[in-house]
């Protein structure tokens, strides 16, 4: 466990790659193991991979208050501080991408890339059908850990087809992920962020080159979402991922990072 001071918390991290520096800011109640090792290992031949674990999540502190996209977005640059790392480029998924986008426009210094994965912008973006939105909002409660939430959330995260042909693979993620589950009052922390979250209106001041992804069959942050990203991040690039859904860098984990290696190369 490597811990620092981030500003007002104590944040988890590790560094692994050689390479400009590249954030990873995951989502809503993951900590940075759902990353995965077939994305990092395709990274960090490229990149210097700042992994932490968001305010909350991991080994990172867990406050019963002050949870907003705002406050996630200073932690990460109160980890580049505490890291010596003036610039980064930064990829954020989910609620990691709204703190991307906060952080761009927050700490616009700090971001020289910006590539957000399956997010939106906040209110009057394209909900979900209900159904999946009432499985995101899924706690551990009594006798239900984080591994038979995730069981039941599977199908907002990754296709059909995924789950069947890869069993095995979300059997050892929800495994890992119930090694450190994430507390029920962080998880209403973040889905507070998540409903609280507005930046549609600041889109036109991300001055970051920046790459909207997504997975096309995304059920939980609905495609469309990256289109208006895209539309209104001034000389934003798009890129849909077919046959994908929200955890779009697992179920494609070479076409994501061969469009982040390509991306971020262009701009040094």
């Amino acid at each position: 466990m490597t811990r620092v001071n981030a500003g007002s918390l104590q944040l988890d991290y590790e560094l692994r790659g050689q390479g400009p520096p590249l954030l990873m800011i995951n989502g809503f109640r993951r900590s940075r193991v759902v990353w995965l090792e077939p994305l990092l290992a395709a990274l960090s031949p490229h990149f210097r991979l700042v992994l932490f674990d968001n305010r909350g999540t991991g080994n990172s502190d867990k406050p019963e208050g002050g949870y907003s996209i705002e406050a996630f977005a200073d932690d990460c640059a109160g980890l580049l501080d505490a890291l010596n790392i003036p610039t980064a480029h930064v990829f954020g998924t989910s609620m990691g991408g709204m703190i991307a986008q906060r952080l761009a426009t927050r700490h616009p210094p700090r971001v020289q890339g910006l590539a957000i994965g399956c997010s939106n912008c906040g209110k009057g973006s394209i909900a979900p059908e209900k159904r999946i939105w009432e499985l995101l909002r899924l706690t551990p409660k009594e006798r239900m850990d984080a591994r038979e939430v995730a069981y039941r959330q599977e199908e907002a995260y990754v296709t059909d087809a995924f789950r069947a042909e890869n069993r095995p693979l979300l059997d050892r993620l929800f495994e890992i992920v119930n090694e450190n589950p994430t507390p029920p009052h962080v998880v209403q922390g973040h889905l507070q962020a998540i409903e609280n979250w507005d930046g549609c209106g600041d889109l036109g001041r991300i001055a970051a080159p920046t790459l909207v992804i997504t997975g096309a069959e995304d059920r939980l942050i609905p495609a469309a979402n990256s289109r208006v990203l895209a539309k209104g991040i001034p000389g934003a690039q798009l890129r849909l991922l077919p046959d994908a859904a929200h955890f779009f860098w697992i179920e494609k984990p070479r076409e994501t990072a061969e469009a982040l290696i390509d991306f971020f190369s262009r701009l040094g």
